[in-house]
Protein backbone atom coordinates (compact mmCIF):
# COMPACT_ATOMS: atom_id res chain seq x y z
CA UNK A 1 0.00 0.00 0.00
CA UNK A 2 1.43 3.33 -1.07
CA UNK A 3 1.06 5.79 1.82
CA UNK A 4 2.28 9.36 2.10
CA UNK A 5 3.06 8.76 5.75
CA UNK A 6 5.02 5.58 5.02
CA UNK A 7 6.97 7.48 2.39
CA UNK A 8 7.86 10.28 4.78
CA UNK A 9 8.69 8.06 7.74
CA UNK A 10 10.42 5.49 5.58
CA UNK A 11 12.47 8.21 3.94
CA UNK A 12 13.41 9.69 7.31
CA UNK A 13 14.41 6.28 8.68
CA UNK A 14 16.49 5.61 5.58
CA UNK A 15 18.15 9.01 5.82
CA UNK A 16 18.87 8.48 9.53
CA UNK A 17 20.39 5.08 8.79
CA UNK A 18 22.55 6.55 6.04
CA UNK A 19 23.59 9.42 8.30
CA UNK A 20 24.36 6.96 11.09
CA UNK A 21 26.56 4.87 8.82
CA UNK A 22 28.29 7.97 7.40
CA UNK A 23 28.74 9.37 10.92
CA UNK A 24 30.24 6.12 12.21
CA UNK A 25 32.57 5.65 9.25
CA UNK A 26 33.63 9.30 9.30
CA UNK A 27 34.34 9.23 13.01
CA UNK A 28 36.26 5.97 12.72
CA UNK A 29 38.29 7.33 9.81
CA UNK A 30 39.04 10.59 11.62
CA UNK A 31 40.00 8.76 14.81
CA UNK A 32 42.17 6.33 12.85
CA UNK A 33 44.17 9.11 11.20
CA UNK A 34 44.36 11.07 14.45
CA UNK A 35 45.57 7.96 16.26
CA UNK A 36 48.17 7.28 13.60
CA UNK A 37 49.45 10.84 13.88
CA UNK A 38 49.40 10.62 17.68
CA UNK A 39 51.38 7.40 17.66
CA UNK A 40 53.83 8.68 15.12
CA UNK A 41 54.63 11.86 17.04
CA UNK A 42 54.72 9.99 20.36
CA UNK A 43 56.85 7.01 19.37
CA UNK A 44 59.21 8.32 16.70
CA UNK A 45 61.41 10.39 18.99
CA UNK A 46 61.91 7.78 21.77
CA UNK A 47 62.54 4.97 19.28
CA UNK A 48 65.13 7.03 17.41
CA UNK A 49 66.79 7.84 20.73
CA UNK A 50 66.85 4.14 21.63
CA UNK A 51 68.29 3.34 18.21
CA UNK A 52 71.06 5.90 18.68
CA UNK A 53 71.87 4.60 22.17
CA UNK A 54 71.82 1.02 20.85
CA UNK A 55 74.23 1.90 18.07
CA UNK A 56 76.65 3.33 20.64
CA UNK A 57 76.68 0.07 22.61
CA UNK A 58 79.31 -2.63 21.93
CA UNK A 59 78.11 -5.04 19.27
CA UNK A 60 78.21 -8.08 21.52
CA UNK A 61 76.20 -6.22 24.18
CA UNK A 62 73.56 -4.64 21.97
CA UNK A 63 70.99 -7.45 22.05
CA UNK A 64 71.09 -7.75 25.85
CA UNK A 65 70.98 -3.96 26.23
CA UNK A 66 67.91 -3.77 23.97
CA UNK A 67 66.13 -6.39 26.10
CA UNK A 68 66.93 -4.43 29.27
CA UNK A 69 65.54 -1.26 27.70
CA UNK A 70 62.43 -3.25 26.77
CA UNK A 71 61.92 -4.24 30.39
CA UNK A 72 62.49 -0.64 31.42
CA UNK A 73 59.79 0.55 29.00
CA UNK A 74 57.40 -2.35 29.66
CA UNK A 75 57.66 -3.42 26.03
CA UNK A 76 59.03 -6.31 24.00
CA UNK A 77 62.25 -5.23 22.27
CA UNK A 78 64.73 -7.24 20.30
CA UNK A 79 67.32 -6.97 17.58
CA UNK A 80 66.56 -9.22 14.62
CA UNK A 81 68.01 -9.93 11.20
CA UNK A 82 66.36 -8.89 7.96
CA UNK A 83 65.06 -12.41 7.37
CA UNK A 84 63.03 -12.31 10.60
CA UNK A 85 60.98 -9.26 9.52
CA UNK A 86 58.40 -9.26 6.74
CA UNK A 87 58.60 -5.95 4.90
CA UNK A 88 56.95 -4.60 1.79
CA UNK A 89 59.07 -2.66 -0.73
CA UNK A 90 57.63 0.65 0.49
CA UNK A 91 58.43 -0.27 4.11
CA UNK A 92 61.99 -1.18 3.15
CA UNK A 93 62.41 2.20 1.47
CA UNK A 94 61.06 3.93 4.56
CA UNK A 95 63.53 2.09 6.83
CA UNK A 96 66.43 2.73 4.48
CA UNK A 97 65.84 6.46 4.98
CA UNK A 98 66.39 6.04 8.75
CA UNK A 99 62.68 6.53 9.46
CA UNK A 100 60.68 4.73 12.12
CA UNK A 101 58.15 2.24 10.74
CA UNK A 102 54.94 1.99 12.76
CA UNK A 103 52.50 -0.90 12.53
CA UNK A 104 49.19 -1.60 14.23
CA UNK A 105 49.05 -5.09 15.73
CA UNK A 106 45.81 -5.05 17.71
CA UNK A 107 43.44 -2.09 17.34
CA UNK A 108 41.22 -3.33 20.16
CA UNK A 109 44.06 -3.64 22.65
CA UNK A 110 45.83 -0.60 21.19
CA UNK A 111 49.06 -2.47 20.70
CA UNK A 112 51.56 -1.45 18.06
CA UNK A 113 54.94 -2.26 16.63
CA UNK A 114 57.84 0.12 15.88
CA UNK A 115 60.73 -0.89 13.65
CA UNK A 116 63.97 1.03 13.01
CA UNK A 117 67.19 0.04 11.23
CA UNK A 118 70.42 -0.36 13.28
CA UNK A 119 73.51 -0.51 11.04
CA UNK A 120 76.01 -3.22 12.08
CA UNK A 121 79.56 -3.64 10.95
CA UNK A 122 78.73 -5.99 8.06
CA UNK A 123 74.93 -5.79 7.78
CA UNK A 124 71.78 -4.03 8.93
CA UNK A 125 69.76 -5.29 11.84
CA UNK A 126 66.35 -4.10 12.96
CA UNK A 127 65.21 -2.95 16.34
CA UNK A 128 61.64 -4.20 16.85
CA UNK A 129 59.61 -2.80 19.75
CA UNK A 130 56.12 -3.99 20.62
CA UNK A 131 53.75 -2.79 23.30
CA UNK A 132 51.00 -0.38 24.30
CA UNK A 133 51.24 3.33 23.70
CA UNK A 134 51.79 5.79 26.53
CA UNK A 135 51.71 3.72 29.71
CA UNK A 136 52.99 4.92 33.07
CA UNK A 137 55.97 2.57 32.92
CA UNK A 138 56.89 3.84 29.47
CA UNK A 139 56.86 7.39 30.78
CA UNK A 140 59.31 6.51 33.58
CA UNK A 141 61.50 4.47 31.24
CA UNK A 142 61.64 7.25 28.63
CA UNK A 143 62.69 9.75 31.30
CA UNK A 144 65.49 7.39 32.41
CA UNK A 145 66.68 6.99 28.80
CA UNK A 146 66.75 10.75 28.17
CA UNK A 147 68.68 11.27 31.40
CA UNK A 148 71.20 8.59 30.34
CA UNK A 149 71.50 10.24 26.93
CA UNK A 150 72.26 13.66 28.45
CA UNK A 151 74.81 12.16 30.86
CA UNK A 152 76.96 11.24 27.84
CA UNK A 153 77.52 14.93 27.12
CA UNK A 154 79.00 17.81 29.13
CA UNK A 155 76.43 19.97 30.93
CA UNK A 156 77.18 22.95 28.75
CA UNK A 157 75.98 20.89 25.72
CA UNK A 158 72.71 19.82 27.27
CA UNK A 159 70.66 22.69 25.88
CA UNK A 160 71.79 21.86 22.36
CA UNK A 161 70.98 18.18 22.84
CA UNK A 162 67.58 19.02 24.32
CA UNK A 163 66.84 21.22 21.31
CA UNK A 164 67.78 18.28 19.08
CA UNK A 165 65.52 15.94 21.07
CA UNK A 166 62.57 18.33 20.96
CA UNK A 167 62.68 18.35 17.16
CA UNK A 168 61.81 14.62 16.98
CA UNK A 169 59.85 14.10 20.20
CA UNK A 170 56.09 14.59 20.13
CA UNK A 171 56.09 16.20 23.58
CA UNK A 172 58.29 18.86 25.20
CA UNK A 173 61.49 17.86 27.05
CA UNK A 174 63.11 20.50 29.26
CA UNK A 175 65.11 21.17 32.43
CA UNK A 176 63.29 22.86 35.29
CA UNK A 177 64.17 23.98 38.80
CA UNK A 178 63.08 21.70 41.68
CA UNK A 179 60.59 24.27 42.99
CA UNK A 180 58.71 24.14 39.65
CA UNK A 181 57.85 20.47 40.13
CA UNK A 182 54.13 20.02 40.91
CA UNK A 183 53.89 16.64 42.61
CA UNK A 184 52.39 15.30 45.82
CA UNK A 185 54.69 14.59 48.76
CA UNK A 186 55.02 10.88 48.06
CA UNK A 187 56.13 11.38 44.46
CA UNK A 188 58.46 14.22 45.44
CA UNK A 189 60.09 11.94 48.02
CA UNK A 190 60.67 9.25 45.40
CA UNK A 191 61.96 11.80 42.91
CA UNK A 192 64.44 13.69 45.16
CA UNK A 193 65.36 11.13 47.80
CA UNK A 194 65.12 7.81 46.04
CA UNK A 195 66.09 9.40 42.72
CA UNK A 196 63.39 7.50 40.84
CA UNK A 197 61.63 8.68 37.71
CA UNK A 198 57.98 9.40 38.46
CA UNK A 199 54.93 9.94 36.32
CA UNK A 200 52.07 12.27 37.15
CA UNK A 201 48.55 12.23 35.62
CA UNK A 202 46.50 15.41 35.58
CA UNK A 203 42.79 15.54 34.88
CA UNK A 204 40.32 12.64 34.72
CA UNK A 205 41.62 9.32 33.54
CA UNK A 206 40.51 8.79 29.93
CA UNK A 207 39.40 12.06 28.34
CA UNK A 208 41.45 15.29 28.60
CA UNK A 209 44.14 13.55 30.67
CA UNK A 210 47.75 14.76 30.60
CA UNK A 211 50.76 12.67 31.56
CA UNK A 212 54.09 14.18 32.69
CA UNK A 213 57.33 12.32 33.61
CA UNK A 214 60.07 13.68 35.91
CA UNK A 215 63.67 12.56 36.47
CA UNK A 216 66.27 14.13 38.81
CA UNK A 217 69.52 15.21 37.06
CA UNK A 218 72.26 14.51 39.61
CA UNK A 219 74.87 16.51 37.71
CA UNK A 220 73.01 19.84 38.13
CA UNK A 221 70.30 19.12 40.74
CA UNK A 222 67.72 20.12 38.17
CA UNK A 223 64.69 18.05 37.14
CA UNK A 224 64.17 16.67 33.64
CA UNK A 225 60.52 17.13 32.66
CA UNK A 226 58.95 15.16 29.78
CA UNK A 227 55.54 16.48 28.85
CA UNK A 228 52.86 17.25 29.58
CA UNK A 229 51.42 14.98 26.88
CA UNK A 230 47.68 14.60 26.27
CA UNK A 231 46.28 11.09 26.27
CA UNK A 232 44.48 10.14 23.07
CA UNK A 233 40.77 11.02 23.09
CA UNK A 234 38.88 8.51 20.96
CA UNK A 235 35.60 10.38 20.84
CA UNK A 236 36.20 14.11 21.17
CA UNK A 237 33.09 15.98 22.29
CA UNK A 238 33.66 18.85 19.90
CA UNK A 239 33.74 16.55 16.90
CA UNK A 240 30.62 14.73 18.05
CA UNK A 241 28.81 18.06 18.49
CA UNK A 242 29.77 19.13 14.97
CA UNK A 243 28.66 15.77 13.55
CA UNK A 244 25.33 15.98 15.38
CA UNK A 245 24.70 19.46 13.97
CA UNK A 246 25.59 18.23 10.48
CA UNK A 247 23.36 15.17 10.93
CA UNK A 248 20.41 17.29 12.03
CA UNK A 249 20.95 19.60 9.09
CA UNK A 250 21.03 16.65 6.69
CA UNK A 251 17.85 15.19 8.23
CA UNK A 252 16.11 18.55 7.96
CA UNK A 253 17.20 18.93 4.34
CA UNK A 254 16.10 15.36 3.54
CA UNK A 255 12.69 15.94 5.14
CA UNK A 256 12.35 19.15 3.13
CA UNK A 257 13.13 17.28 -0.10
CA UNK A 258 10.55 14.63 0.83
CA UNK A 259 7.78 16.96 1.95
CA UNK A 260 8.17 19.82 -0.55
CA UNK A 261 6.95 17.83 -3.61
CA UNK A 262 4.01 16.53 -1.58
CA UNK A 263 3.21 20.06 -0.45
CA UNK A 264 3.26 21.26 -4.06
CA UNK A 265 0.96 18.44 -5.13
CA UNK A 266 -1.45 19.21 -2.27
CA UNK A 267 -1.39 22.86 -3.29
CA UNK A 268 -2.30 21.93 -6.89
CA UNK A 269 -5.04 19.69 -5.55
CA UNK A 270 -6.39 22.55 -3.42
CA UNK A 271 -6.42 24.89 -6.43
CA UNK A 272 -8.42 22.35 -8.42
CA UNK A 273 -10.92 21.93 -5.56
CA UNK A 274 -11.36 25.70 -5.29
CA UNK A 275 -12.01 25.96 -9.04
CA UNK A 276 -14.56 23.15 -8.85
CA UNK A 277 -16.22 24.79 -5.85
CA UNK A 278 -16.43 27.98 -7.89
CA UNK A 279 -18.41 26.15 -10.57
CA UNK A 280 -15.64 25.30 -13.05
CA UNK A 281 -16.39 21.61 -13.62
CA UNK A 282 -13.76 21.44 -16.35
CA UNK A 283 -11.02 21.82 -13.72
CA UNK A 284 -8.92 18.72 -13.10
CA UNK A 285 -6.29 17.92 -10.49
CA UNK A 286 -2.93 16.64 -11.83
CA UNK A 287 -2.51 12.92 -11.12
CA UNK A 288 1.13 12.12 -10.33
CA UNK A 289 2.02 8.68 -9.04
CA UNK A 290 -0.11 6.02 -7.34
CA UNK A 291 0.31 7.11 -3.72
CA UNK A 292 -2.42 8.53 -1.48
CA UNK A 293 -2.30 12.00 -3.08
CA UNK A 294 -2.36 10.53 -6.59
CA UNK A 295 -5.33 8.34 -5.66
CA UNK A 296 -7.09 11.32 -4.09
CA UNK A 297 -6.53 13.41 -7.22
CA UNK A 298 -7.84 10.58 -9.39
CA UNK A 299 -10.89 10.19 -7.15
CA UNK A 300 -11.54 13.94 -7.27
CA UNK A 301 -11.29 13.96 -11.07
CA UNK A 302 -13.61 10.96 -11.29
CA UNK A 303 -16.09 12.64 -8.95
CA UNK A 304 -15.95 15.86 -10.99
CA UNK A 305 -16.52 13.97 -14.23
CA UNK A 306 -19.42 12.11 -12.64
CA UNK A 307 -20.98 15.37 -11.40
CA UNK A 308 -20.47 16.94 -14.80
CA UNK A 309 -22.06 13.96 -16.50
CA UNK A 310 -24.98 13.96 -14.04
CA UNK A 311 -25.64 17.65 -14.63
CA UNK A 312 -25.53 17.20 -18.40
CA UNK A 313 -27.75 14.14 -18.09
CA UNK A 314 -30.13 16.07 -15.86
CA UNK A 315 -30.38 18.86 -18.39
CA UNK A 316 -31.00 16.41 -21.23
CA UNK A 317 -33.46 14.45 -19.14
CA UNK A 318 -35.35 17.60 -18.19
CA UNK A 319 -35.66 18.65 -21.82
CA UNK A 320 -36.61 15.16 -22.96
CA UNK A 321 -39.14 14.61 -20.17
CA UNK A 322 -40.76 17.95 -20.91
CA UNK A 323 -41.09 16.95 -24.53
CA UNK A 324 -42.35 13.43 -23.80
CA UNK A 325 -44.89 14.54 -21.21
CA UNK A 326 -46.34 17.17 -23.49
CA UNK A 327 -47.94 14.63 -25.88
CA UNK A 328 -49.87 12.43 -23.38
CA UNK A 329 -50.90 15.47 -21.33
CA UNK A 330 -52.20 17.18 -24.49
CA UNK A 331 -54.13 14.01 -25.41
CA UNK A 332 -55.63 13.82 -21.92
CA UNK A 333 -56.71 17.47 -22.09
CA UNK A 334 -58.21 16.87 -25.53
CA UNK A 335 -59.96 13.75 -24.24
CA UNK A 336 -61.47 15.70 -21.34
CA UNK A 337 -62.78 18.30 -23.73
CA UNK A 338 -64.27 15.58 -25.91
CA UNK A 339 -65.73 13.95 -22.82
CA UNK A 340 -67.54 17.18 -21.90
CA UNK A 341 -68.87 17.57 -25.43
CA UNK A 342 -69.98 13.92 -25.78
CA UNK A 343 -73.65 13.47 -26.65
CA UNK A 344 -74.19 9.96 -25.30
CA UNK A 345 -72.77 7.40 -22.92
CA UNK A 346 -71.07 5.41 -25.65
CA UNK A 347 -68.96 8.40 -26.70
CA UNK A 348 -68.20 9.20 -23.06
CA UNK A 349 -67.01 5.62 -22.37
CA UNK A 350 -64.87 5.70 -25.47
CA UNK A 351 -63.19 8.96 -24.35
CA UNK A 352 -62.70 7.55 -20.84
CA UNK A 353 -60.93 4.49 -22.30
CA UNK A 354 -58.66 6.72 -24.39
CA UNK A 355 -57.87 8.89 -21.35
CA UNK A 356 -57.14 5.76 -19.30
CA UNK A 357 -54.82 4.51 -22.04
CA UNK A 358 -52.96 7.84 -22.06
CA UNK A 359 -52.66 7.73 -18.25
CA UNK A 360 -51.29 4.18 -18.46
CA UNK A 361 -48.70 5.29 -21.01
CA UNK A 362 -47.87 8.28 -18.82
CA UNK A 363 -47.42 5.92 -15.85
CA UNK A 364 -45.07 3.72 -17.88
CA UNK A 365 -43.09 6.76 -18.96
CA UNK A 366 -42.69 7.92 -15.36
CA UNK A 367 -41.62 4.40 -14.32
CA UNK A 368 -38.98 4.35 -17.09
CA UNK A 369 -37.73 7.79 -16.07
CA UNK A 370 -37.45 6.80 -12.41
CA UNK A 371 -35.60 3.60 -13.28
CA UNK A 372 -33.19 5.42 -15.56
CA UNK A 373 -32.58 8.18 -12.98
CA UNK A 374 -31.90 5.62 -10.25
CA UNK A 375 -29.28 3.90 -12.39
CA UNK A 376 -27.78 7.18 -13.54
CA UNK A 377 -27.49 9.04 -10.25
CA UNK A 378 -24.80 6.87 -8.66
CA UNK A 379 -23.79 3.36 -7.72
CA UNK A 380 -26.98 1.41 -6.98
CA UNK A 381 -27.14 -1.21 -4.24
CA UNK A 382 -26.83 -4.49 -6.13
CA UNK A 383 -27.41 -7.92 -4.61
CA UNK A 384 -25.19 -10.19 -6.69
CA UNK A 385 -26.22 -13.87 -6.70
CA UNK A 386 -25.60 -16.84 -8.98
CA UNK A 387 -28.36 -16.73 -11.63
CA UNK A 388 -29.65 -19.72 -13.57
CA UNK A 389 -29.51 -18.16 -17.05
CA UNK A 390 -31.34 -21.05 -18.69
CA UNK A 391 -34.33 -20.67 -16.36
CA UNK A 392 -34.25 -16.88 -16.78
CA UNK A 393 -34.30 -17.12 -20.58
CA UNK A 394 -37.25 -19.53 -20.48
CA UNK A 395 -39.18 -17.17 -18.18
CA UNK A 396 -38.58 -14.20 -20.50
CA UNK A 397 -39.70 -16.36 -23.43
CA UNK A 398 -43.00 -17.16 -21.72
CA UNK A 399 -43.56 -13.55 -20.62
CA UNK A 400 -42.89 -12.20 -24.13
CA UNK A 401 -45.26 -14.57 -25.91
CA UNK A 402 -48.22 -12.83 -24.29
CA UNK A 403 -47.11 -9.51 -25.85
CA UNK A 404 -45.73 -10.79 -29.17
CA UNK A 405 -49.04 -11.14 -30.98
CA UNK A 406 -48.44 -12.89 -34.26
CA UNK A 407 -44.66 -12.60 -33.87
CA UNK A 408 -42.63 -15.55 -32.64
CA UNK A 409 -40.26 -15.33 -29.63
CA UNK A 410 -37.90 -18.34 -29.49
CA UNK A 411 -35.27 -19.19 -26.87
CA UNK A 412 -32.47 -21.38 -28.26
CA UNK A 413 -30.72 -23.17 -25.34
CA UNK A 414 -26.92 -23.46 -25.58
CA UNK A 415 -25.01 -26.74 -25.61
CA UNK A 416 -23.44 -26.20 -22.18
CA UNK A 417 -23.19 -28.32 -19.02
CA UNK A 418 -25.63 -27.30 -16.32
CA UNK A 419 -22.94 -25.77 -14.06
CA UNK A 420 -21.83 -23.48 -16.90
CA UNK A 421 -25.34 -21.97 -17.16
CA UNK A 422 -24.87 -19.96 -13.96
CA UNK A 423 -23.46 -16.43 -13.77
CA UNK A 424 -23.26 -13.83 -11.00
CA UNK A 425 -25.43 -10.70 -11.15
CA UNK A 426 -28.43 -8.81 -9.81
CA UNK A 427 -31.26 -11.08 -11.04
CA UNK A 428 -34.00 -8.45 -11.40
CA UNK A 429 -31.70 -6.15 -13.38
CA UNK A 430 -30.43 -8.95 -15.66
CA UNK A 431 -34.08 -9.90 -16.20
CA UNK A 432 -34.81 -6.26 -17.05
CA UNK A 433 -31.97 -6.22 -19.60
CA UNK A 434 -33.28 -9.27 -21.45
CA UNK A 435 -36.88 -8.07 -21.19
CA UNK A 436 -36.02 -4.65 -22.62
CA UNK A 437 -33.93 -6.12 -25.44
CA UNK A 438 -36.72 -8.55 -26.37
CA UNK A 439 -39.35 -5.79 -26.14
CA UNK A 440 -37.25 -3.55 -28.37
CA UNK A 441 -36.77 -6.40 -30.88
CA UNK A 442 -40.53 -7.11 -30.97
CA UNK A 443 -41.25 -3.52 -31.99
CA UNK A 444 -39.23 -3.85 -35.20
CA UNK A 445 -39.23 -7.61 -35.94
CA UNK A 446 -41.13 -8.85 -38.99
CA UNK A 447 -42.03 -12.19 -37.48
CA UNK A 448 -39.26 -13.75 -35.34
CA UNK A 449 -37.13 -12.90 -32.31
CA UNK A 450 -34.48 -15.30 -31.00
CA UNK A 451 -32.80 -15.34 -27.55
CA UNK A 452 -29.46 -17.12 -27.00
CA UNK A 453 -26.65 -17.05 -24.46
CA UNK A 454 -23.13 -18.42 -24.42
CA UNK A 455 -20.09 -18.64 -22.12
CA UNK A 456 -16.70 -17.51 -23.43
CA UNK A 457 -14.23 -18.33 -20.69
CA UNK A 458 -15.13 -16.12 -17.74
CA UNK A 459 -17.43 -13.86 -19.81
CA UNK A 460 -21.15 -14.50 -20.32
CA UNK A 461 -23.02 -13.23 -23.35
CA UNK A 462 -26.76 -12.89 -24.04
CA UNK A 463 -27.80 -12.23 -27.67
CA UNK A 464 -31.24 -11.06 -28.89
CA UNK A 465 -31.84 -11.32 -32.67
CA UNK A 466 -34.68 -9.97 -34.78
CA UNK A 467 -35.57 -10.11 -38.47
CA UNK A 468 -36.48 -6.44 -38.74
CA UNK A 469 -34.83 -3.69 -40.80
CA UNK A 470 -31.74 -3.52 -38.58
CA UNK A 471 -29.82 -0.43 -37.41
CA UNK A 472 -27.38 1.48 -39.63
CA UNK A 473 -23.82 1.39 -38.35
CA UNK A 474 -23.67 5.18 -38.08
CA UNK A 475 -26.63 5.15 -35.64
CA UNK A 476 -25.58 2.24 -33.42
CA UNK A 477 -24.03 4.42 -30.71
CA UNK A 478 -26.99 6.81 -30.62
CA UNK A 479 -29.54 4.14 -29.72
CA UNK A 480 -28.22 4.04 -26.11
CA UNK A 481 -28.80 7.75 -25.54
CA UNK A 482 -31.97 8.53 -23.54
CA UNK A 483 -35.11 9.48 -25.51
CA UNK A 484 -33.38 8.77 -28.81
CA UNK A 485 -35.57 7.60 -31.71
CA UNK A 486 -34.08 6.75 -35.05
CA UNK A 487 -37.51 6.87 -36.70
CA UNK A 488 -40.07 8.87 -34.78
CA UNK A 489 -43.07 7.82 -36.82
CA UNK A 490 -42.20 4.16 -36.67
CA UNK A 491 -41.35 4.38 -32.95
CA UNK A 492 -44.55 6.11 -32.07
CA UNK A 493 -46.42 3.51 -34.03
CA UNK A 494 -44.71 0.68 -32.23
CA UNK A 495 -44.56 2.29 -28.79
CA UNK A 496 -41.63 3.08 -26.52
CA UNK A 497 -40.02 6.21 -25.15
CA UNK A 498 -36.35 5.79 -26.07
CA UNK A 499 -35.29 4.83 -22.51
CA UNK A 500 -35.23 1.03 -22.70
CA UNK A 501 -31.79 0.72 -24.29
CA UNK A 502 -30.40 3.51 -22.07
CA UNK A 503 -31.49 1.49 -19.01
CA UNK A 504 -29.87 -1.62 -20.50
CA UNK A 505 -26.62 0.27 -21.04
CA UNK A 506 -26.52 1.53 -17.41
CA UNK A 507 -27.29 -1.94 -15.98
CA UNK A 508 -24.47 -3.38 -18.07
CA UNK A 509 -22.13 -0.68 -16.76
CA UNK A 510 -22.91 -1.44 -13.10
CA UNK A 511 -22.32 -5.15 -13.80
CA UNK A 512 -18.89 -4.41 -15.25
CA UNK A 513 -20.08 -5.32 -18.73
CA UNK A 514 -21.16 -3.68 -21.97
CA UNK A 515 -23.82 -3.83 -24.70
CA UNK A 516 -23.03 -4.19 -28.38
CA UNK A 517 -25.12 -3.72 -31.52
CA UNK A 518 -24.51 -5.71 -34.67
CA UNK A 519 -26.17 -7.47 -37.56
CA UNK A 520 -28.21 -10.58 -36.92
CA UNK A 521 -28.17 -13.74 -39.00
CA UNK A 522 -31.95 -13.28 -39.22
CA UNK A 523 -31.35 -10.10 -41.20
CA UNK A 524 -32.18 -7.53 -38.56
CA UNK A 525 -30.37 -6.21 -35.49
CA UNK A 526 -28.51 -8.17 -32.84
CA UNK A 527 -28.07 -6.78 -29.32
CA UNK A 528 -25.44 -8.49 -27.14
CA UNK A 529 -25.08 -8.10 -23.36
CA UNK A 530 -21.63 -9.21 -22.05
CA UNK A 531 -20.49 -9.25 -18.39
CA UNK A 532 -18.06 -11.18 -16.14
CA UNK A 533 -19.30 -14.53 -14.90
CA UNK A 534 -17.98 -13.70 -11.42
CA UNK A 535 -17.88 -10.17 -10.01
CA UNK A 536 -14.65 -11.04 -8.14
CA UNK A 537 -12.93 -11.37 -11.52
CA UNK A 538 -14.14 -7.86 -12.38
CA UNK A 539 -12.70 -6.42 -9.12
CA UNK A 540 -9.32 -8.13 -9.60
CA UNK A 541 -9.03 -6.65 -13.08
Amino acid sequence: MNSIFLRIYGGMVLVCLVIGVVFYLSLEAINFFRLQYFRTTLVTGPVQLIAELTQNQPEDYRSRWVEEVGRLLDAQMQLVDRSAVELSPSEENELSENKVLLRLIDEFNREGEAIVAIPDRDSVRYLVARGEYLTEQQGRGTAELVAQYLSRYPVDQWNGQLARINKVFGFPVRRIAPFEVKLDDDKKHRLFNEEQAVVNFEGNRGNNTQITAYKLLNETGEVLQLGPQNMFNWYPFELMAVMVVIALGMVGFAVYLLVKPLENRLSNLEKAVLRIRGGDLNARAPVEGSDAIGQLAGTLNGMTEHIQRLLNSQKELTRAVSHELRTPVARIRFGLEMLIDADNDEQRLRQVDLIDLDIEQLDKLIDEILTYSKLEEGTPVLDFVMIDLDALMRRVEQESKALSGDKQVVYVPPDLPEERCYAEGEERYVHRVVQNLVGNALRYAQGRVEITFSAMGDVFRIDVHDDGPGIPESDRKRVFQPFTRLDDSRTRASGGYGLGLSIVNRIAYWHGGRVRVGESELGGAKFSFLWPRLQSLRESN
